[in-house]
């Protein structure tokens, strides 16, 4: 039978992380910042700045790099906290595609990547993106199903319409 009970030190970080989400980031909810795309630019670095200050910034990233480098159970009890406002991913910057972008170049990039994207990226001042699309009928969801491939030309990009492209994802 598995234990679902969360340990004592669990425990104080979900008080810790509810406290912070009800106390400094649901007030931020209605506040003239926030668009409906979200929040603009000012409010998002004032989010930040708060979870910095409360020492909630980027869970999910190492130490080294400034986060708090939290186990998966931790990571699921402060991604749960943090998502009791819409507001709450995006102080304690784990919200997508960063959250994702941040633990693909934690695992892979090279130090000098890490320097020049992913310190910047955990410390909220900058933001990645990830873009997916292929012509009709496409992949959807599902990047193992593209069929388009890009490959470098000179100063430019050539794309290869109907090959599987999943292979050129891998490194090697």
């Amino acid at each position: 039978m598995i234990d679902f009970q969360i340990s004592p030190e669990h425990q104080t970080l979900q008080a810790r992380v509810r406290v912070f989400i009800r106390s400094e980031i649901v007030p931020l909810e209605s506040d003239s910042r926030q668009g409906p795309h979200g929040p603009e630019e000012d409010l998002r670095r004032e989010l930040i700045n708060r979870a910095r200050r409360a020492g909630l910034l980027a869970p999910q990233v190492s130490i080294a790099l400034g986060g708090m480098a939290l186990t998966h159970v931790g990571r699921a009890i402060v991604f749960e906290e943090s998502g009791y406002s819409p507001l709450g991913p995006v102080a304690m910057n784990l919200f997508a595609p960063d959250e994702g972008n941040m633990h693909l170049m934690e695992e892979i990039a090279s130090p000098e990547q890490r320097e020049r994207y992913l310190r910047p990226l955990v410390r909220g001042d900058s933001r990645s993106c990830f873009c997916m699309t292929e012509p009709a009928p496409g992949a959807g969801s599902d990047p193992s199903m593209l069929k388009t491939l890009a490959t470098p030309d000179g100063n430019g990009w050539r794309l290869h319409r109907g090959q599987m492209a999943h292979h050129w994802c891998r490194r090697g």
